[in-house]
């Protein structure tokens, strides 16, 4: 979601130099290959002591991209690329687009991969912030056996549930490949997770299930953003990582058959199915 606004920074001004230090391997993955990004690394010290001190002893400008002590959801209707730019960076986005950069090898594989499966759909059922954003894997079941003219492609890690009749890709990519995948798939159904911002990098048409989190703040308009207004939702920035009290209803209460209407829709609307409801 900050991709937007370093792209923004270098239209402004293309003598400006953008160093980000990353502090997971897959942040790095995100920002691979970005023309907007002068140099990616990490945040030791050893690599970067002048880099360590001056951050502590503010002699240069650091911005902490980690956006959660602002509680977006409580307190802005804005998407979160606008709210990096404009609350934490003091600018204006001219493209609010996600921007992610893959080799012509990583595309190769990714299109290779999926030529043997017909009218492929990736799907990524979960998300590491919260379980309140999940969908429940009977629905997900029951989607995919609704749906046999597709070849539904499962990413995600080794420890997420298992969805029946899914191509299993659990723990057998990395993230740079999912995102791949993603790009050369037909469409994506999925929760609020990194992946589901990818396919706005991709203007590819998926179908978001929005529940403990805000479509306001975290959806894109590439994707159908499925969610039912509670007076309890979007919870993510009251409860965190904790259990849902009440047994998950924002994401109980959207039927397959809406999932599924959803997902027809995206395929017809970019002209590669007619649509059967």
């Amino acid at each position: 979601m900050s991709t937007p606004t370093f792209y923004s920074l270098k239209k402004q001004d293309p003598s400006c130099r953008i160093i980000v230090y990353c502090v997971s391997k897959k942040h790095r993955e995100v920002y691979q290959h970005n023309p907007d990004i002068d140099r990616i690394t990490n945040t030791s010290f050893f690599h970067n002591p002048w880099a360590f001190i001056s951050y502590f002893l503010k002699w240069s400008k650091f911005y902490n991209l980690s956006y959660g002590h602002l509680f977006p959801s409580l307190f802005y209707k804005k998407n979160a690329a606008h709210l990096i730019a404009e609350e934490m960076f003091g600018t204006t986005l001219e493209d609010d687009k996600i921007r992610v950069y893959l080799t012509e090898k990583e595309e190769k594989w990714a299109s290779q991969l999926l030529a043997p499966y017909k009218n492929p759909v990736v799907i990524h059922i979960a998300a590491v912030a919260s379980r309140n954003k999940e969908w429940p894997v009977d629905y997900w079941n029951r989607l995919i056996a609704e749906m046999p003219e597709y070849t539904f492609i499962q990413l995600g890690v080794s420890t997420e549930s298992k969805i029946d009749r899914a191509v299993d890709l659990r723990g057998k990519t990395s993230f740079r490949q999912g995102m791949a995948i993603i790009k050369h798939s037909r469409s994506f159904i999925g929760v609020d997770s990194a992946f589901s911002h990818v396919t706005n990098a991709f203007g590819i048409p998926g179908v978001i299930v929005f529940g403990a989190s805000s479509a306001d703040i975290w959806g894109h308009s590439n994707n159908i953003n499925l969610y039912r207004e509670l007076p309890c939702a979007p919870c993510i920035d009251r409860l965190g990582a904790s259990a849902c009290p009440y047994d998950k209803q924002c994401m109980t209460g959207i039927p397959v058959d809406e999932v599924k209407r959803a997902v027809l829709k995206q395929l017809h609307r970019s002209g590669q199915y007619s649509l059967t409801i």
